[in-house]
């Protein structure tokens, strides 16, 4: 397949959370708060970035969509509420888009897969805030149905998560899920060979060493320490390589 474009120069970023107030994080690093998150769209929209789904980027793959100038993919693991009540509308103020993975079996339930004992189980997205993102233009994928490590499951767990997954959540969009997420960025040759026999056209990793792999997207995760001078470099094209670079001379 010819190859149309390299992941280094697409911006895919990585979120979980969006939280109104720092003392709501949880233990796990996965927040931004809103005051930084506002910030952070602020500056893309001033830069002049365009938001795209991950449904678009598979498209221009094949080569049957160009995409605009200044292209960005902004994701959302796990499908936290937060992401519906502090994001969302930051998002519609700058006519952005996002994909959001859902986790299909606790839809409108907690997170079950990485709570911890001492802290309140958080909520994630209904049924129904689902779909009213949907009528705006948010794009959702799949992220398994119980949020496990695919590689550590049986040939016929995993294909069960994924399958599952995508199945179940079309149900309740009424759309076709073409993207998927594995669950902590996870995966190996099989488990990607699964999620292509599913039927999906993309799926997000994290930290692969693959440039122009429609289905090992690499991802740029924010963190709440990163600042907006962090933010600013993650979304330059030579991001990449500029990590690369630094981790080289940590080696050396």
């Amino acid at each position: 397949m010819k190859k149309l474009w390299s992941n280094e120069e697409i911006p895919i970023l990585a979120y979980h959370r969006v939280v109104p107030d720092p003392c709501l994080k949880s233990q796990h690093e996965i927040w931004v708060d809103v005051k930084n998150f506002r910030r952070q769209m602020k500056l893309l929209a001033f830069r002049g970035f365009n938001t795209i789904s991950l449904d678009m980027l598979a498209a221009a793959f094949k080569g049957i969509a160009q995409l605009p100038k200044k292209p960005i993919i902004l994701t959302f693991d796990d499908g936290y509420q937060d992401n519906y009540l502090y994001a969302f509308p930051i998002l519609k103020k700058y006519n952005f888009t996002a994909t959001i993975f859902l986790v299909s079996g606790h839809i409108g339930d907690t997170n079950q897969w990485d709570k911890i004992p001492q802290e309140k189980p958080i909520k994630l997205l209904s049924a129904e805030e689902i779909k009213e993102m949907v009528e705006y233009g948010i794009s959702f994928g799949a992220h398994t149905v119980s949020h496990p490590h695919l590689p550590q499951l049986t040939k016929e767990e995993a294909s069960c998560e994924i399958v599952q997954s995508k199945k179940e959540l079309e149900e309740i969009i009424g759309q076709k899920i073409t993207s998927f997420c594995y669950p902590y960025g996870e995966f190996n040759q099989t488990v990607k060979r699964m999620v292509i026999e599913a039927g999906f056209e993309c799926a997000c990793a994290c930290d692969t060493e693959q440039t122009n792999d429609i289905y090992e997207l690499r991802r740029r995760l924010i963190f709440p320490r990163t600042n907006l001078f962090g933010f600013w470099r993650k979304i330059q094209k030579w991001y990449s390589r500029y990590k690369r670079y630094k981790l080289k001379k940590l080696v050396l």
